[in-house]
């Protein structure tokens, strides 16, 4: 009894064989296949997020250089109050006011770097 169990045992594969190399290999290949699709997918959805963030970034850029140009028409007379729709007047009134503010932001940093300078000045006297 113990001669028939020897026989019916299973046989040790090796794993040098041909067949071990060729399974081995065409699963490498999808492992790498996957990846690189993997990869291709982030990319695509990078570039199409980039792109939009462009696209906006420019349409950000053409609308403020639209204002930019009209109120430069604006100041030097080519173009009158009453020429202007009410969303032009308003978007006009917006951007002075922007700029009013941060020149009352840049001025107040000036003050204050000269008043640091002076106190420093006056310390070493």
């Amino acid at each position: 009894m113990k001669k028939n169990d020897k026989d019916k045992s299973l046989v040790k594969v090796k794993k040098n064989n041909i067949w071990n190399k060729i399974r081995n290999f065409f699963k490498k290949e999808k492992i790498e296949n996957n990846i690189i699709s993997i990869e291709t997918n982030n990319k695509t959805k990078n570039d199409i997020q980039k792109e939009k963030f462009i696209e906006y970034v420019k349409n950000i850029e053409n609308e403020e250089t639209k204002l930019m140009k009209l109120q430069e028409r604006y100041r030097s007379g080519e173009i009158k109050e009453e020429d202007l729709t009410e969303e032009q007047v308003k978007k006009l009134c917006d951007l002075y006011d922007k700029q009013i503010e941060n020149l009352q932001k840049s001025n107040s940093i000036r003050k204050e770097k000269i008043f640091k300078f002076k106190k420093s000045y006056n310390n070493r006297k």
